[in-house]
């Protein structure tokens, strides 16, 4: 079974840690040979800025990430491929895809022209906002009233439907997300969350995100983190999560999405502590396995591992 993941901070703590995504044991949770294990295609790569850089320093800070990209991209050109468009998703031809993603549009400094710049150095997605407040609008961190989206904001949602560069909800409470939702000429995604019906945090996609998104034509990423996942489970000494808590989230995005709106978004090597028996990106197997034993189809499993992410961005990269 292929797999593309919607969501993972592995180039962040290779450009901040000088991690080898080359090595096996290095440290990652997302690493060459392991996404060779599991069959993986593409992988999202996060640009996230810390909230503590804001301005020039959040674009410095950005920069380095992707030049970690770029470096892993040069050195090694027969096991990585850069995705910037529809062609070359469809011409991996067995290579890795990778994308950058902005987690958070700090680094734009309010900025449409540096919107321009990063589209350059192949940024296909951005996050909106993190949990913190920037130029765009108020993160879900954020205690209520929360700001809806800036002028900026509104432009910037435009012109990256214009350029072909993804919208991507993840941390955007209301009231940004339905101005959003209003405003989105291309589908938007939610890269990667749990379910509120499932754990009422605010950082969860509710039923009603859920199913803004899927009217769309986009996808929502379910990702691994265990205080998304149990409720309690981001407590210090809370209940264990494994992959079975997984796939209720998988399940009930799905009963509430449809088949074709959910993905994986893992957010792999963005926390500690991971999920009991999915340690890292080569235990998805376990994961594949949890939702067999509910009875999900093949098809819809596969679609979730790969074909609604890779079919999304075939949609929404420019040609």
């Amino acid at each position: 079974m292929r797999y593309a993941d919607a969501h993972a901070d592995t180039f962040y703590r290779v450009a901040t840690e000088g991690l080898d995504p080359l090595q096996r044991e290095g440290g990652l949770h997302v690493n060459v040979p392991r996404m060779r294990d599991v069959g993986q295609v593409l992988q999202v790569c996060s640009v996230f800025t810390p909230k503590h850089y804001q301005a020039a320093p959040a674009r410095d800070f950005a920069d380095r990430i992707i030049d970690a990209i770029d470096c892993s991209l040069e050195a090694n050109a027969a096991t990585f491929a850069p995705v910037r468009t529809r062609r070359d998703l469809a011409g991996l031809n067995g290579r890795l895809g990778l994308i950058p993603w902005l987690e958070g549009a700090s680094p734009l400094c309010g900025s449409l022209e540096l919107l321009g710049a990063f589209f350059q150095r192949g940024v296909r997605g951005i996050g909106l906002t993190h949990n913190h407040a920037n130029e765009v609008a108020d993160g879900c961190g954020v205690a209520e009233p929360r700001r809806g989206l800036s002028t900026f904001g509104r432009d910037l949602v435009g012109r990256m439907n214009q350029l072909g560069v993804a919208v991507d909800c993840a941390h955007l409470p209301q009231p940004a997300f339905d101005e959003v939702m209003a405003l989105a000429k291309a589908p938007p995604c939610i890269s990667h969350t749990g379910c509120r019906a499932l754990v009422n945090i605010t950082r969860n996609a509710d039923d009603a995100m859920l199913r803004a998104i899927a009217d769309r034509g986009g996808i929502v990423g379910i990702d691994f983190y265990p205080g998304h996942l149990k409720a309690g489970a981001g407590d210090a000494g809370g209940p264990p999560v494994n992959c079975q808590d997984v796939a209720d989230h998988v399940q009930h995005a799905v009963a509430v999405c449809g088949r074709d709106h959910v993905a994986i978004g893992g957010d792999f090597d963005g926390f500690a502590d991971t999920c009991t028996d999915l340690r890292h990106v080569g235990d998805m197997g376990n994961l594949e396995s949890a939702l067999h034993s509910r009875g999900m189809a093949e098809t819809v499993i596969e679609a979730v591992f790969s074909g609604n992410l890779l079919r999304y961005l075939g949609e929404v990269l420019p040609a």
